[in-house]
């Protein structure tokens, strides 16, 4: 076999370990505790964590939210690293790999309005953009990556996708997107794919102890395999549908 082809399938060796789809299952699992804690708990229980509720908190019963609000936004610092690492390896897999950048694109767009109205109280909220569109860029940076060798193309589609993503102010921004490029770029070498997911994890976590390193965890048990259940469009239906049930507990909270 191939060195290369054997390289980039060696998780695929194990008999034992994580599916594609268990993987997957357990990233939206931490971006629903993370949501939870961030408009739940922080947005509606908390109402924000203004100075004067901070205060009262702190000496109440309301320090117990806090501490839950701020272990939910922990955890769910693994549910990026996770779905970015399945996105580009979806992508290298994708029979239909347009079909898939179409369907990111449009579950990120349909999933904007329920997500300023969860986390921001209203309809249009220009200045950030949700975690799809994200994982968009990503999948049209390895689009272009996939279409030539042309060092110079791929360091200027890496930097227009980084350029994009900061002046839009997508979800992760700028980290996210190399962050999935490296998982790209990196998917025939193991120890530098690991190596240099850990340290992106670690810089756009470092206000939370670096814990979005810690996704790497479930990732190198993956085994390379998809699972028996087909779940590819589990995310674009979940995302937009979880943001609307927490803007629905927002509203219902007054």
């Amino acid at each position: 076999m191939d060195a290369r082809k054997h390289s980039m399938y060696i998780y695929g060796t194990r008999s034992s370990g994580l599916t594609g789809n268990q993987l997957k299952l357990i990233g939206i699992a931490a971006v629903l505790i993370d949501n939870l804690g961030a408009v739940v708990i922080q947005g509606v229980i908390l109402q924000g964590g203004s100075p004067e509720l901070y205060q009262t908190a702190a000496a109440g019963d309301g320090h117990m939210w806090m501490i839950a609000g701020q272990v939910c936004r922990y955890v769910g610092r693994l549910g990026f690293p996770i779905l970015g690492f399945l996105t580009a390896e979806e992508f290298v897999r994708a029979r239909d790999r347009q079909g898939y950048g179409v369907r990111m694109l449009a579950a990120a767009l349909i999933s904007e309005v329920p997500f300023d109205l969860a986390v921001y109280g209203r309809a249009v909220y220009p200045q950030y953009q949700n975690m799809l569109f994200t994982l968009f860029i990503g999948i049209l940076i390895m689009a272009v990556m996939e279409e030539t060798r042309n060092l110079p193309v791929r360091i200027g589609a890496v930097a227009a996708g980084c350029a994009v993503s900061w002046l839009g102010q997508c979800d992760y921004n700028v980290l996210g997107v190399l962050f999935i490029t490296a998982m790209y770029i990196f998917r025939r070498n193991d120890l530098a794919r690991v190596g240099s997911g850990i340290g992106l994890c670690a810089a756009e976590s470092v206000s939370c102890y670096c814990i979005s390193a810690l996704a790497f965890v479930p990732i190198v048990m993956y085994n390379g395999r998809r699972g028996a259940i087909q779940l590819k469009y589990l995310l674009s239906i979940f995302y937009p549908l979880h943001l609307m049930a927490l803007y629905g507990i927002r509203i219902a909270a007054g």
